[in-house]
């Protein structure tokens, strides 16, 4: 499965990535460099005690934490190659796993590109191309729009909305000034707006007037009925405006941005055990809120698989979204978030992923799209915060380690969030392939029965 890398090949020793906050450097040796059957170039992995310092290269830690003291990856590689054989199944057995045999056909898998539908920070990747009516939709939500917006931004409407409505009624007030003759006037009693000579005396008018200042000295007189219906339309137009502005800092304000910000998906999913006492198959990823003054309430969760195949046109399309099981038929799936905890998916006969192989999931085009629900309990808005894996996003055969132990001095429970991506490897994880059926035409794929939506 592995063979030596070709003693002509370009050295390979450089930085390492590691976790988003860490980097570090780490040595390889090109001569112990292995290259897998797909052409990935990889060192050979050892376990081997951490303080040792017998000239050994430097132990590869679990996601390239080096918190993980204990957590050195093993050489996890799949002793049964022979597992892709297929196994008779009944046809009842089969129909849970339509979705999975057609997922994991080698039919539907020939280009390896999997572009991203949702980034791993929650944004939605797809762009809408020859919309109907787009400007007109921008319109009617424009208020939502605004407040998805940079404060920057919203201050400068802020700002710019009173100024505009300040110059537009200041320069309709000195064109009725004009129109009356008042610049020219001596008699105040007979001019429209009593001391308005200039666009500069009209403007500062428009703005005492708006916001009810009345400093007496510039007034309205009764001769000029064409500026006391401007004057109650900037009344009626001043209140809307300072109604709809403060409305708009103080949704910016309210809104759940900030919190949804807060939660923390790991970079990486696991496929291993359920625990130690359960041996069952399960897909795996960690969740946390690190926000521990302001609690959640009603918080769930959902993972959702999206996978894509070539139509007879040679277009790449999406098939469908499946949902994906996270214990939501026995309630599971709402969490509590008081600490970290691991979300998991069981790898059975209902499962999308069942069937699934280390040496087929990595050819796969699919992606895991898992969300969060919560209600902030000081405000009662609901948030939603967003994720997504990719195939080689997911590790597998190892679990995650326990963040939260007992501190004997501080009589007290913790939480390590300096091994949040930290796992371990797990016993060898064995998945039933799927059986082989004779597949139907093209147009219809065998995903009638797989609950989910298109």
């Amino acid at each position: 499965m592995w063979e030596k890398e070709p003693t002509g090949s370009t050295s390979l020793s450089e930085k390492v990535p590691i976790d988003p906050m860490i980097e570090t450097s780490i040595p390889i040796d090109e001569d112990s460099l292995l290259k897998s059957k797909h052409g990935i170039v990889v060192p050979p992995l050892k376990l081997h005690n951490n303080n040792s310092n017998n000239g050994m290269s430097s132990p590869l830690l679990v996601n390239g934490n080096p918190n993980c003291n204990d957590s050195i990856i093993e050489n996890n590689i799949d002793k049964n190659e022979n597992n892709n054989n297929k196994n008779s199944r009944s046809n009842s057995t089969y129909k849970t796993n339509k979705f999975s045999n057609f997922l994991f056909s080698n039919k539907h898998n020939k280009h390896r590109k999997v572009p991203r539908l949702v980034s791993k920070t929650g944004e939605c990747l797809i762009q809408p191309v020859h919309l109907p009516n787009a400007k007109e939709i921008v319109l009617k939500n424009w208020f939502h729009l605004i407040i998805e917006y940079s404060w920057r931004a919203i201050l400068t409407v802020f700002a710019g909305g009173f100024l505009l409505s300040w110059v537009v009624f200041g320069s309709i007030y000195y064109l009725i000034v004009y129109i009356n003759g008042d610049l020219t006037k001596t008699d105040e009693r007979l001019t429209c707006i009593a001391n308005v000579r200039s666009f500069s005396s009209a403007f500062l008018f428009s703005l005492e007037s708006q916001h009810t200042i009345g400093y007496g000295f510039r007034y309205m007189t009764e001769n000029c009925p064409p500026a006391h219906i401007v004057l109650c339309i900037q009344l009626v137009v001043g209140v809307f405006l300072q109604t709809m502005l403060a409305g708009i800092v103080v949704a910016k304000v309210l809104r759940p941005k900030k919190r949804k910000q807060e939660m923390r998906f790991s970079q990486f999913a696991v496929i291993g055990p359920v625990h130690e006492h359960d041996h069952r198959p399960a897909l795996m990823i960690r969740l946390a809120d690190i926000q521990h003054r302001l609690y959640l309430a009603e918080s769930h969760v959902r993972l959702y698989m999206a996978c894509t195949k070539i139509n007879k046109h040679g277009e790449k399309e999406l098939v469908g979204v499946k949902d994906m099981n996270v214990g939501y038929d026995s309630g599971w799936d709402r969490v509590l978030l008081l600490w970290p905890i691991i979300v998991r998916h069981v790898i059975d006969e209902e499962s999308p992923l069942y069937g699934i192989t280390q040496e087929t999931m990595k050819d796969q085009e699919f992606e895991l799209i898992m969300t969060v629900e919560g209600i902030v309990e000081a405000t009662g808005m609901t948030f939603q915060a967003r994720t997504s894996f990719l195939p080689d996003e997911i590790n597998w055969g190892q679990r995650f380690q326990s963040l939260v132990v007992y501190n004997e001095e501080e009589s007290a429970y913790q939480v390590d969030y300096s091994r949040f991506e930290c796992t371990e490897h797990a016993e060898d994880v064995k998945i039933d392939p799927v059986p082989e059926v004779i597949e139907e035409d093209d147009e219809h794929p065998l995903l009638h029965n797989a609950s989910g939506f298109t």
